[in-house]
Parts: C-alpha cells; structure tokens; sequence
C-alpha cells in the first residue's frame, strides 16, 4: 500500500487492501514510480517509511514549534501593548511638557514686568532722596 492512496476518506489511518482494489486510478507500476520521485523530489520521508521514533521525535517537534510559535505571539501583542502604553505615556509627558512651557513663558513675562515695576520704583525713589535731600540743604 501507498501513502496518499484510497485514504482521502480515512481518519489519520491507512487504506486497506480492499480500499486499494477498488480505486482503479494508477495501475501499481505507475504508482510506485510517482510515488518515488515524489520522495526524491520533496527530499521527505511519509509517516509509513519512518521509524515510530523519528515520528514521535517529529511530532514533538512540532508540538515545540507551536509551543515557540504561540510565546511568540503573545510576546508580540505584549509588545504591541507596551508600545501603545508607550506613546500613550508619552503623548501625556508631552502635554505636561507644553504646560510646563507655557508656565514658565507666563512667569518670565510676570518677573520682566515685576523687575520693570522695581526698576521704576528704583528711580522714583533715588529721585525723592534726591528731593529730601536737596531740600534738607536749603
């Protein structure tokens, strides 16, 4: 019997001989030489060549594999969760930022129109000690 022959019904289990007979598709000669080149070509063996091992040793792997292919997903929507907290926080920091800035734009402006109120304050008061003085004097 041939992998792939009078098993498109069957459930993860060979044909029987039976099954064979009666799928008058390939006579067996063509059949052996299609299913040869089709080994050589793909360069794999079918479950029926392999050792049981090596299929058990298969199946692990590729249980692994899922296990690796499933880490990596949900490694990557973490990630994607991470960077949209990410900017999330950022565009908040920005926010503070440009608040932050504008305070202090305000305060700057407030000390530059306070040290102008000093400075003529200043000279309001240098010229009354001027005036007390000059009038002390006459």
């Amino acid at each position: 019997m041939f992998p792939g022959v009078g098993d498109a019904g069957q459930t993860g289990e060979y044909a029987t001989d039976e099954e064979e007979e009666m799928s008058p598709m390939f006579p067996s000669g063509e059949m052996a030489i299609e299913v040869f080149e089709l080994a050589e070509n793909e360069d794999t063996l079918s479950p029926v060549e392999m050792d049981p091992e090596k299929l058990v040793h298969k199946f692990k792997e590729l249980q692994c594999l899922e296990q690796e292919k499933a880490r990596w997903r949900a490694e990557k929507a973490q990630l994607e969760q991470s960077v949209e907290e990410n900017k999330e926080r950022m565009e908040k920091l920005e926010g503070y930022w440009m608040e932050a800035q504008n305070l202090c734009q305000a305060v700057d402006e407030h000390l530059k129109e306070t040290q102008a109120q000093y400075q003529t304050l200043e000279r309001k008061y240098s010229k009354a000690k001027r005036l007390i003085k000059e009038y002390q004097q006459k």
